[in-house]
C-alpha cells in the first residue's frame, strides 16, 4: 500500500475475488471449506444459538424429582391405605370378642336358670309360678281403701295433704300431726317435708315370695288354679285373644289341678286330719 493512500480509500472493503460469472458449485465448495476452516475434522458443528436441547443433567434433574414425588405419594397412600385396613380389622375383631361374650353370657344365664329349676322344690316352683299371675288371685295391692291409711298415717302423727294446698298449710297442724304428700305413682307411700319417704303398705299381705313361703302347699296350689282360671277368662273376653295362648294356659292349668289334687291328698292322709282321725 502506498503511504499517501487516502483512509477513505482505506475504509473500503476489498472486493471479492469471485466473479458474476462463477458457477454456483465453485460458490458451494468456497462457503462450505470456508465454515470447515478451523474446526477439527469429523466435529460436529455448534447448535444455533435458542435453538439447542436441555442438558442431560437438567433433564436427569427433573426426572429423578418427579419419580421421587410420585413414589412420595405412591408411599403415602399405601401407609394410608394399610392404616385404614388396621383399624377395620380390630373393629371386626372387637366385634367378633363383644359377640362371642355376650353370646357366653347368655349361655350361661341359660345354665344357671336350668340348674336353678331343677333345684326347686315342689313349693318353690307354685310360688314362681303364682308369682307370675298374682293379681288373678289376690286382687289389688296395695288395697285401695282411704280409711285404711288415714289411720296408719295417725299412727304415726301424720295427715295427709294434696300436692295443691302443701304451700299454705302448716307443717304442724293443731293435733300435733306433720303434713305428708302421697305419690300418685305408689299407692300407700308418702313423703315428709325434709324429703324422707314414708311407706304404709301392708306388707304381711304383700305378694312376695317370702309371704307365699310361709302359706301351705295345698294353699298355694289353690291360689294358682284361681289364678290360671281368671286368667284364661280374661283372655277370652280380651279384644287381644290369642289361642295358642289360651291352649297354653288350658294345658297349665290342668296340671295345676293334678297336682294340686295329689297335694289335698297327702295332707288328708299325713295332716292333722289324718293325726286326729287316728287318736279317734
Amino acid at each position: 500500500m502506498d503511504d499517501e493512500l487516502p483512509l477513505t480509500a482505506l475504509a473500503k472493503p476489498k472486493k471479492s475475488s469471485y466473479d458474476d460469472d462463477l458457477p454456483l458449485a465453485k460458490l458451494a465448495g468456497a462457503a462450505g471449506a470456508l465454515k470447515s476452516k478451523g474446526r477439527p475434522a469429523g466435529a460436529k458443528p455448534p447448535a444455533a444459538a435458542g435453538q439447542g436441547t436441555p442438558k442431560p443433567a437438567r433433564k436427569k434433574e427433573v426426572s429423578s424429582s418427579s419419580d421421587s414425588s410420585s413414589s412420595s405419594d405412591s408411599s403415602d397412600s399405601s401407609s394410608e391405605s394399610g392404616g385404614k385396613k388396621k383399624v377395620a380389622n380390630k373393629k371386626k375383631r372387637l366385634r367378633l370378642i363383644a359377640k362371642k361374650k355376650v353370646a357366653a353370657e347368655d349361655d350361661e344365664d341359660n345354665t344357671d336358670n336350668k340348674i336353678k329349676k331343677k333345684e326347686r322344690t315342689p313349693k318353690e316352683q307354685v310360688v314362681v309360678d303364682l308369682l307370675c299371675r298374682w293379681w288373678y288371685a289376690l286382687g289389688d295391692w296395695p288395697p285401695n281403701d282411704p280409711a285404711f291409711y288415714a289411720t296408719e298415717l295417725k299412727k304415726r302423727s301424720m295427715r295427709r295433704v294434696s300436692i295443691q294446698e302443701w304451700e299454705w298449710v302448716p307443717e304442724i297442724d293443731d293435733n300435733g300431726l306433720h303434713k305428708v304428700y302421697e305419690l300418685s305413682q305408689f299407692k300407700g307411700v308418702y313423703r315428709k317435708g325434709d324429703g324422707e319417704m314414708v311407706d304404709i303398705r301392708p306388707m304381711d299381705t304383700c305378694p312376695s315370695y317370702q309371704n307365699f313361703m310361709k302359706k301351705d302347699l295345698p294353699e298355694l296350689y289353690g291360689m294358682l288354679v284361681q289364678a290360671y282360671e281368671s286368667q284364661i277368662k280374661e283372655l277370652n273376653s280380651s279384644k287381644y285373644y290369642e289361642k295358642a295362648l289360651d291352649t297354653t294356659l288350658k294345658t297349665g292349668l290342668t296340671r295345676i289341678r293334678e297336682k294340686a289334687h295329689q297335694a289335698n291328698q297327702m295332707l288328708f292322709n299325713t295332716g292333722p286330719v289324718a293325726k286326729k282321725r287316728k287318736t279317734e
